[in-house]
């Protein structure tokens, strides 16, 4: 988690409700690549596989009532994607506080079903 004094990116994307997320829900590979580790293949499907699908979009806000937290927690926890949160201060004439954005740190390759050998 890092902490910085600017605006997110203008891509960043925030999820306000189900049909924010990619739709595709069913099993998709992807590979990941973190660092100098060797990449390892991950199969996903369902609420994980959206939010994988969202993260390599781009950055995505923290923040979501569709609680994005636990999904993205899990996928770093249990398949070692790494996923950075960096954030940035809110307004304080407003009220509104400091918020965070999901960025994908690791390497994500979709793989395609027909690239997957038998």
């Amino acid at each position: 988690m890092t902490g910085i004094k600017t605006k997110p990116p203008a891509n960043t994307q925030r999820v306000m409700r189900v049909a924010d997320l990619p739709q595709d829900r069913t099993i998709a590979s992807y590979e990941l690549h973190n660092g100098d580790d060797k990449p390892f293949i991950v199969s996903l499907c369902k609420r994980q596989r959206q939010v994988m699908d969202l993260l390599i979009a781009g950055p995505v806000y923290c923040a979501s009532p569709v609680r994005l937290s636990d999904v993205v927690h899990i996928l770093k926890r249990e398949i070692g994607l790494e996923v950075d949160t960096k954030f940035y201060p809110g307004n304080p004439i407003t009220g509104s506080g400091a918020y965070g954005v999901y960025f994908l740190d690791s390497k994500v390759t979709r793989i395609n079903r027909s690239e997957v050998a038998a």
